[in-house]
């Protein structure tokens, strides 16, 4: 019985070593600055603890904007305007900074794509699926991001940079099928005719097709618990990562 306890506690030793060894291994994670990529290194304990932190202050944040919000729709809305009033475009002379979407919410200000990012990771949290993706116009050389919230089963356009989205005849948030299928929604925006690289905003909508998406979505990476069981089911080959698109 001695021996045996001897035995367990060598075990139980070894595994705390091995663990502490592990979590104290250094791993590398990237930031832009104005398109230049340098890498951080730090131990792996210090990155999955910022992890949790992060998916803590997600969830915080998204509770706190639709506190009092029923419909999926009001909590969709709700974090449209919270966004648009708190992610403010760059300053002129700041820098772009690319790294993760806290940081963006604590900055105060970002690009295009990561007010999208910012709007669809909220949306997620708040438990509308939803993610951005790269909308084309004419010939496909230039883009604006664009967010798209499933909404009663259906999704829907947003762009939280500027504020903007739709209304069918009927009075619900116009869906992509929506869009495609009566283009006057968005000749009535405000901004149809503002120009982003030369193209009117409106024509970023034109070539809009049905959304295709992969088992996860990009804000769903943030959550432990489902990042786990995913990382888990590609390692076994039950489960790869396709692209998460709006084709068009």
């Amino acid at each position: 019985m001695r021996k045996n306890k001897l035995i367990l506690i060598m075990v139980c030793a070894g595994l705390i070593s091995g663990a502490i060894m592990a979590m104290n291994t250094e791993v590398t994670i990237r930031q832009g600055i104005n398109g230049r990529v340098r890498e951080i290194r730090m131990p792996l304990y210090i990155k999955a603890m910022e992890f949790l932190s992060r998916n803590y202050e997600y969830q915080r944040i998204a509770k706190e904007i639709t506190k009092g919000c029923i419909t999926e729709e009001e909590k969709a809305l709700a974090i449209l305007a919270w966004t648009h009033e708190n992610i403010k475009p760059v300053p002129q002379g700041m820098p772009v900074v690319d790294d993760h979407i806290l940081n963006i919410i604590i900055r105060g200000y970002g690009a295009i794509d990561q007010s999208q990012d910012v709007f669809a990771n909220l949306c997620t949290y708040a438990g509308l699926p939803a993610f951005y993706t790269r909308a084309y116009a004419g010939d496909h050389r230039v883009y604006y991001p664009l967010s798209f919230v499933k909404i009663g089963g259906k999704w829907r356009v947003f762009d939280p940079y500027n504020n903007v989205y739709f209304r069918t005849k009927d009075g619900a948030i116009a869906g992509v099928e929506d869009i495609m299928a009566d283009r006057s929604l968005i000749e009535k925006c405000r901004i149809a005719d503002q120009s982003y690289g030369q193209v009117r905003y409106k024509e970023f909508y034109y070539n809009l097709k049905p959304v295709t998406r992969s088992s996860m979505l990009r804000s769903e990476e943030q959550m432990p618990l489902k990042r786990a069981v995913f990382e888990i089911k590609k390692a076994l080959g039950i489960e790869k990562k396709g692209p998460v698109a709006q084709e068009g």
